[in-house]
């Protein structure tokens, strides 16, 4: 096990680094932290070596004022650990697996403030119609608009870090803090997008998102046919305003566990020299773990040229954000001997246009 001086040495060349000294608390506990990386291994020992605090008492008068102004400068050690924790969790975040809301979310520019966001689509204008000679040119029909809203939403909680955990040392219970973190944060988006198609829930027009006026609701299992139907059907949808046809076509199907394999062997050609429809398209299969009906999917079209639905983030912060939420002398830390911190992420959206949009619900 290392010394707390052996970190030092080993994580901050202490002898070359000079004025940037306060980097060395970083670079233990993001060291701590990268489980790629031996060379921190006991989170008790990365305390010391930065605090100084060696009965591990978590009181300041006991901490050593130079190791810590050399580790942290002008901070404090609570800070410290909760930089690296976010530092951490934001790399877990990117790095996550629920990410497949990027295939139907539009993401709107920073939103600056909580009131109501509109978003009204124009309709088109139709065919332009002929002029004769010497003839005026008639008035067109100037087109309505759809106007879907949403309000941003607060999404978030508290995490402690004890004096016990450290004292003991529960490296494992401490390392796993920012991944869970953001796993949490990750996939509370994720299902938050994607419920969207799940619960099909009412839209902007005050009809649920899949309906037979829609013309984007379908009751067949998902088969070579069912797929080619729903491709229709979306071919089939009008522009807004000028009933012309949107020229959609289907890019992401989008399954539950139980139809992944059916869904993959659909667009596998059998023995047949050329290929069906089906087996010639290029859909992207997006399986969504916490779908529970184990035979509905839908598919949708290309959120670069058909976008219908839009998320939008606080300030642009598509990612969470940590903070500390004690001083010293106050708070939990110092009734209870607790570090708290708050994770905070602040988005919402909704469905902006349902046409871009295909479910199958067997009966």
């Amino acid at each position: 096990m290392y010394t707390p001086n052996s970190y030092i040495n080993r994580l901050s060349g202490r002898g070359a680094i000079g004025d940037r000294q306060p980097r060395r608390a970083a670079q233990i506990l993001d060291a701590f932290f990268d489980q790629t990386d031996s060379s921190v291994r006991s989170f008790r020992e990365a305390y010391i070596a930065i605090t100084g605090d060696k009965r591990v008492t978590g009181r300041v008068e006991n901490c050593d004022g130079v190791c810590l102004r050399e580790a942290v400068g002008t901070g404090t050690w609570a800070n410290a650990l909760g930089d690296a924790i976010g530092r951490r969790m934001v790399r877990e975040y990117k790095q996550s697996d629920y990410n497949l809301w990027h295939d139907i979310a539009d993401v709107a520019p920073p939103i600056r403030d909580f009131r109501i966001q509109r978003r009204s689509r124009i309709g088109g204008y139709g065919n332009l119609p002929t002029v004769n000679e010497d003839a005026a040119y008639p008035a067109l029909v100037s087109p309505g608009e759809e106007t879907a809203t949403y309000s941003l939403t607060k999404r978030g909680g508290t995490e402690t870090v004890s004096l016990e955990t450290i004292a003991s040392d529960d490296v494992g219970a401490i390392q796993a803090i920012p991944k869970k973190l953001a796993l949490a944060a990750a996939r509370t988006l994720q299902e938050f997008v994607l419920d969207h198609i799940k619960t099909n829930a009412a839209i902007y027009d005050g009809v649920t998102l899949f309906h037979a006026s829609h013309g984007n609701l379908g009751s067949a299992a998902l088969s070579a046919a069912a797929v080619a139907a729903g491709r229709a059907a979306m071919r089939r949808q009008k522009e807004f305003g000028s009933n012309t046809p949107l020229l959609l076509a289907p890019a992401v199907l989008w399954v539950p566990v139980d139809l992944e394999e059916t869904a993959y062997n659909l667009f596998q050609r059998g023995t047949n020299n050329d290929r069906t429809l089906v087996e010639s398209l290029q859909l992207k299969i997006n399986v969504v773990h916490d779908w529970s009906d184990t035979d509905d999917w839908a598919m949708s079209a290309s959120i670069d040229k058909h976008p219908g639905f839009e998320i939008g983030f606080f300030n642009g912060n598509e990612v969470p954000e940590l903070f500390l939420q004690d001083v010293p002398t106050t708070g939990s830390l110092f009734s209870n001997d607790q570090l708290v911190y708050k994770i905070r992420h602040i988005y919402s959206g909704a469905v902006t246009d349902f046409r871009p949009y295909y479910k199958g619900v067997p009966a």
